[in-house]
Order: C-alpha cells, then structure tokens, then sequence
C-alpha cells in the first residue's frame, strides 16, 4: 500500500486546516508519477481559494486516487506474473529430468505464454503511470481554471490553454496505448489457447491427465 496517498477532503466538515494539508499533499504525486508536467500551479495561489474551489479540485483530485490504485494493482499483477514464470521455468526442468517429451512440450507451451503475459504485464505498469501524469494533468488543469475563475493572484501569469492541451495530449497518448495494449494482451490469450489445446491432444493421445497437473 502506498504511504503517500492524498489526504482526504470531507465535504460535510471540511476545515481550512485540512485543505490546506491536501494542497500541502498533490505534490507528492510528481514523485508517484515519475515524470513532471510543463504547466503546474503553484501551491500558494490556492492558498484563499474558496470553499466551493475546494470541493472542485477534491473532485479532480480523486481520479489520481483512482490512477495510483490502478497503479497498485499493475505492479501485483507483474509480481505474480514473474512468480508463475519462474515456477514454470521449473517445470521445464522437471520434464526434461523425467524425460517426458509430453510433459516438455506442455510446459515450454505454458512458459511462452507466460513470457507473453509478462511482456504485457510490464506495459500495463507502464500505462498506468501515464494514467497516472493523465490524472495529475487533470488536477492541474482545474486548479488554473479555479484561480482564473475565483480571480486569485497569479491568476493572470498563465495561459488556461496551455494546461488544457497540456491533458489533451497526454489524454491522446493514453487512449492510443490502450488500443496498443489490448492487442498485446490478445496475444497472450492466444497462447494460452493454444497451450489448452495442446493439453487437450496429448490427453486424448495418452490418457495421462496428470502430464500438466502443475498448472491446474
């Protein structure tokens, strides 16, 4: 679990004081996300912005919570994966030991699909570390909208637009990603089937329901 999480706004008894602390918080994410954004706005225009400005960037705020959860679960996912491949690795090892021509080919199948699986594995981490910056471009991107709105000092230093292309491009470069990674992940799936399939032909040849236990 994360220990930089943001701090929670609540909206039936939110204070100055814990506002204050979130603000004092969403700078944390730069360190989450591994990469910075070009436009930001600094803490100290946010300092008298009003109760309902707060609401509005809690509001934007609650999607990075989303993207580092998002996050969390890419980095299990890959650790899992990595873990089956190296017990599968060793299954190889075993087959080969035994000289089971069956039992090698059914785990080679099994690791090549597991390799392929890991290979998408690992860009899902990085995806969700773009989803991340799309998150934190967001949060930017409302908090200029809030000064220029409320009219707060150093309001006027910025160009609104240039925070909305700012997420719009990494919005894009999200979405065309995404597309990239599903294809990737059907080639994993692929291989899975086909690993099944070839089950399926050496039980029927040997009987021997045992050849692949392993991975049931």
């Amino acid at each position: 679990m994360r220990t930089n999480a943001p701090i929670r706004f609540d909206r039936s008894r939110g204070s100055t004081n814990t506002w204050r602390a979130l603000v004092c918080a969403l700078p944390l994410f730069s360190a989450c996300g591994g990469a910075t954004l070009s436009h930001v706005v600094q803490r100290r225009m946010l300092r008298d912005v009003s109760r309902q400005g707060q609401l509005t960037v809690y509001d934007a705020e609650n999607e990075t919570v989303i993207a580092l959860d998002q996050l969390d679960e890419a980095e299990d996912a890959l650790r899992d994966t990595r873990q089956q491949l190296r017990l599968a690795g060793r299954s190889v090892d075993r087959a080969e030991r035994r000289n089971s021509a069956p039992g090698i080919q059914l785990a080679e199948a099994w690791v090549d699909y597991l390799e392929q699986l890991r290979d998408w594995s690992e860009e899902q981490v990085e995806l969700r570390r773009l989803g991340l910056l799309v998150a934190r471009a967001a949060i930017e991107l409302t908090k200029a909208q809030v000064v220029q709105r409320e009219d707060l000092p150093g309001g006027k230093d910025f160009a609104l637009k240039d925070f909305r292309k700012q997420h719009e491009r990494l919005q894009l470069r999200f979405e065309r990603e995404t597309k990239r990674l599903k294809s990737l992940r059907e080639r994993a799936r692929q291989k899975e089937l086909r690993w099944w399939e070839l089950r399926r032909r050496v039980v029927a040849q040997t009987g021997d329901h045992n050849t692949a236990l392993w991975v049931d």
